[in-house]
């Protein structure tokens, strides 16, 4: 039996068809038997051993796992688990990017490390983030998850912890599958179908497979579910009002910071934003479409016993569109008083208005220019990755592991739906010729004027003039070159060999943002403008790592085990050098009981995008405190406002009209430092001889990051400025003052100054528990005479999630367990639950999955919304598995099986009137595959 042989058996006796928190086997081999020669190698480790207890947590997904679930992406897979806070995902529309991202313990995607066979994958972009839609799920044979820093081990980004993509090895034969998902709404009609060739040559020695995946999902208009077809807003009652942008298709104004609105015809009105706003949600994505190919080779061959040559390569296109509302032009423009556009009563208003009687009236306006078209945002990902490597043994148990990878994306992103600045603002500025035709003052580009004083009013030619498309181009390229040295027998005390590793590791990354010159010049108005970057840096390493058995076989002391390592770094930036080291101890009194310990120090270095990014442009949630009733009510907060330049007339109102999206940038600083984090875990293993088939672990964890790497958030400046109702809107640093101006007419803050910093420190601290129960049964079906239960109950209770955004204000840490909302995101409950009920006889297997989130409060308290609690949520899943012959099978099931709906909110969602990326957005869904094995 091959080491892997062994390694697949052993999980798959342990993992019981489903996940698993620790990789568990028997310290031991029972009395009488023959202990195991193999050695086995796991995530978190480089030493190999002869079990898979370590010191850290390590959780397993089986590839049968994979096919029960029916999700064709590994995304959906991976964000089951309750070690994870769902991130980007297929239901990201904006923010979105068409990628899926994976997030241990919600402190970031940029601090989860995902590997494919122990190594570097390929990056998405200069953030240096794996987007999981490029890996092979048909290809993976188990996925490792070791939470706890790792740096150590593994170097920057290993500070929440590990996800490593085992892939099949040494693959003989042809394997083919085809795999369909749909809604019982009848879209979201995704389909997926791979085949894995492989075979052994030179009589064993060598091994070559080669893989093709092709993927393509349908993508699904929020207007295709009722409750997401209407944008939500608090209706300040209590209850849910249909709601939506500031921005109408027939045009807001503001001057002097009075609200109207162009009709049809040209006149105006009272703009009221409770009726007045546009319902933007129908044309956005609930489901980002997506088409993708994917080719990966493999192949190793022995020469010796002291060489072994390997190779990897991948290439992968991914094709996805996101799709927003036609575009929200705002800004101050000069609107021309006598156009023949207006009404006589809005010429008359206007020229009432002229301060300096040239003509012309300066307004804020806010444009929905749905006669140019919805937003579509094109991105064409084109990556690609080789590794070459060669291993083997060098004397007396010494062995080496050497490789080199290249991994290089390139990314096109194509916009369409944008309109140009400075081309509405020229087409405005209207005049007569001597015809006395409305023309452009500025006939230059083929001009034409623009009407934009009612909705629908804007003319093809117009429309045409002011569209501009849009394409950037971003690469992302890394190299990595890594020698490691091993030896799993270097001494022994007398309870098993010590095993050593040390090595060094060179790593390469250099990205590039190109935008062309509208965006870069930022003209370009709908899909957010950005400069351009392009920068990289390396880092030199030096690591090592010991594992010493220390005592076995004595009273009170079954097994005593240390663990240890430390890795040097060296940095081309202003990170410089970095120190990381971790140690922990594995003790078992018993047969029957295993205590586990383990520290990280780990780090986090800046990414490409840290370091280089240029601003760029967003709308972040956050709420105006001068919109408030206590603006009207509190001295402090009525002085903030005032000093702020808001007249003391419009305090209180609706300064944005309604919107709770406030205009910011964000961009990168070269001089950032590395984060820093502290990572203490503790356990217990529980294996009773006295219940065989049962196990039980639990696990302590507490990670503190220090000069936490990110934007201060827009609500949080504003918090800093203004203060908050918990401290009587006393403002805690008025110097955030001058990072948060205002517009000159309608008095809204545009523009925020929300850049990068070593700015805070986060705290977060837990438990993961897994029961798992096997009961055989002594009748079977389909011809089997036997059958088996398997129960799994696996979870993760939050303690603590602490952020504080900005160091020198810890009034200002949000407490963000049991928490979701505009300063925690996504929902932190309590409480995760995936749980596992497995029923196999014969050519059959049942399974059915149970996920519970807790329910969760609103962050907020200085706001009453609608919905300040979610409820409880649950789902359920169902998969059933048959093999029809040895080389044929069928795996259907139902997703979401009691149709269960997200939890509907207003002014406190992310999007799609929920957080779509942790609630299941579409309903019922049914699946099928087909598996044909040669």
């Amino acid at each position: 039996m091959t080491s892997a042989e062994f390694c697949r058996r052993l999980l798959a006796s342990t993992v019981l068809l489903g996940l698993s928190n620790p990789a568990l086997a028997q310290s031991g081999a029972p009395e009488g038997s023959a202990a195991p020669a193999e050695t086995i190698v796991v995530t978190g480790s480089r030493i190999a051993r002869p079990d898979l207890q370590q010191a850290s947590p390590i959780a397993v997904i089986g590839s049968q796992e994979l096919k029960l679930s029916g999700k064709i992406n590994v995304e959906a897979i991976i964000n089951d688990l309750p070690q994870l806070i769902p991130s980007t995902t297929a239901a990201s529309n904006n923010p979105g990017g068409g990628v899926s991202t994976a997030d241990l313990r919600g402190l970031g995607s940029t601090r989860t490390l995902v590997l494919v066979n122990g190594r570097r994958y390929v990056s998405y972009d200069s953030n240096q983030v794996v987007d999981l839609n490029t890996i092979p799920a048909g290809l993976i044979d188990q996925v490792q998850v070791v939470t706890g820093g790792r740096s150590a081990i593994y170097g920057s980004d290993a500070i929440a912890g590990v996800i490593n993509f085992v892939m099949k090895q040494n693959f003989e034969g042809v394997e083919a599958n085809a795999n369909y998902r749909i809604n019982q709404a009848g879209d979201d009609g995704t389909f997926n179908t791979n085949l894995l060739l492989g075979g052994n040559f030179a009589d064993g020695r060598g091994n070559a497979t080669f893989y093709i995946d092709y993927t393509k999902r349908d993508g699904v208009l929020q207007a295709g579910r009722s409750y997401t077809k209407q944008a939500y807003t608090d209706d300040g009652d209590g209850g849910l009002a249909a709601g939506g942008s500031g921005s109408i298709p027939g045009t807001r104004f503001a001057i002097g910071g009075v609200q109207r609105k162009f009709e049809s015809d040209g006149s105006y009105s009272a703009y009221t934003s409770s009726t007045d706003a546009y319902n933007y949600a129908p044309d956005n994505y609930l489901q980002v479409p997506q088409k993708r190919i994917l080719l990966s080779t493999q192949t190793h061959y022995e020469v010796s016993d002291h060489l072994t040559v390997y190779a990897e390569g991948q290439f992968i296109n991914n094709r996805v569109k996101n799709r927003l509302a036609s575009t929200p032009f705002t800004g101050t423009v000069e609107l021309d008083n006598d156009s023949s556009f207006l009404s006589t009563s809005s010429q008359a208003l206007l020229q009432g208005l002229d301060s300096d009687g040239d003509g012309y009236t300066t307004a804020s306006i806010y444009r929905r220019m749905n006669e140019v078209g919805p937003r579509i945002s094109s991105v064409d990902n084109t990556a690609y990755r080789t590794v070459i490597g060669a291993q083997g043994a060098i004397a007396d148990h010494w062995n080496y592991d050497g490789y080199y990878s290249y991994a290089r994306t390139k990314s096109v992103e194509t916009q369409t739906g944008n309109v140009s600045r400075s081309r509405v603002e020229q087409a405005l500025a209207t005049t007569y010729d001597s015809d006395g035709n409305l023309v452009c003052s500025d006939t230059s580009n083929g001009c034409v004027p623009l009407n934009i004083f009612g909705a629908g009013n804007i003319s093809d030619a117009a429309a045409a003039f002011i569209s501009i498309p849009a394409k950037n181009v971003s690469t992302i390229t890394e190299q990595v070159a890594n020698l490691s040295i091993t030896n799993g027998n270097l001494f022994d005390l007398g309870a098993g060999p010590t095993g050593i590793a040390i090595g060094a590791e060179y790593r390469s990354e250099h990205g590039s943002y190109d935008p062309d010159y509208a965006l870069a010049s930022g003209d370009v108005v709908g899909f957010n403008a950005g400069e351009g970057l392009s920068g990289g840096y390396n880092v030199k390493e030096l690591f090592a790592e010991i594992d010493v058995p220390l005592l076995a076989d004595m009273p009170l002391v079954h097994k005593l085990e240390f663990n240890g390592a430390y890795r040097f770094s060296r940095y081309s930036t202003a990170a410089k050098s970095v120190s990381t080291y971790s140690a922990g101890l594995v003790y078992a009194p018993i047969q029957d009981i295993t205590l586990r310990g383990q520290y990280s120090r780990a780090v986090r270095a800046p990414t490409v995008a840290d370091l280089y990014s240029g601003q760029s442009e967003d709308y972040p949630t956050a709420n105006d405190p001068c919109e408030n009733a206590a603006a009207l009510t509190n001295a402090n907060l009525t002085s903030s406002c005032v000093a702020a330049g808001v007249p003391s007339t419009l305090l209180g109102t609706s300064l944005n009209g309604g919107s709770t999206q406030i205009q910011s940038y964000s961009g990168g600083n070269s001089g950032l430092g590395v984060e820093t984090s502290d990572t203490w875990t503790g356990g217990v293993i529980l294996q009773p001889r006295l219940l065989p088939r049962f196990t039980m672990t639990v696990d302590y964890y507490q990670i503190k990051i220090a000069d936490y790497i990110s934007t201060p958030g827009t609500a949080n400046l504003i918090a800093a400025c203004y203060g908050t109702a918990a401290n009587g809107w006393t403002p805690y640093d008025s110097s955030a003052c001058s990072l948060l101006p205002r517009n000159a007419n309608s008095y809204a803050i545009e523009g925020a100054q929300n850049l990068l910093a070593n700015t805070g420190g986060l705290k977060t601290r837990g438990v993961d528990f897994e029961a798992r129960y096997s009961v055989p049964l002594n009748f079977g079906i389909l011809g089997a005479k036997t059958g088996k239960l398997d129960f799994r109950i696996s979870g993760t209770r939050l303690i603590q999630y602490d952020l504080n955004p900005l160091a020198a204000i810890p009034e200002l840490t949000q407490k963000c367990a049991g928490k979701f909302g505009i300063y925690c995101g996504n929902p932190y409950s309590k409480l995760r639950l995936s749980n596992r009920v497995t029923y196999s006889s014969g050519p059959l297997t049942l399974s059915l999955t149970h996920r519970h989130l807790s329910s969760v409060k609103d962050d907020d308290d200085t706001t009453q919304y609608s919905v300040e609690k979610i409820k409880a949520y649950n789902l359920f899943d169902l998969g059933a598995q048959i093999e029809v012959t040895k080389n044929f099978g069928w795996t259907i099931g139902m997703n979401n099986i009691f149709n269960k709906k997200p939890p509907i909110l207003g002014d406190n969602q992310e999007q799609s009137n929920t957080y779509p990326s942790t609630y299941d957005v579409y309903g019922r869904a049914f699946f099928v595959n087909a598996s044909v094995k040669f």
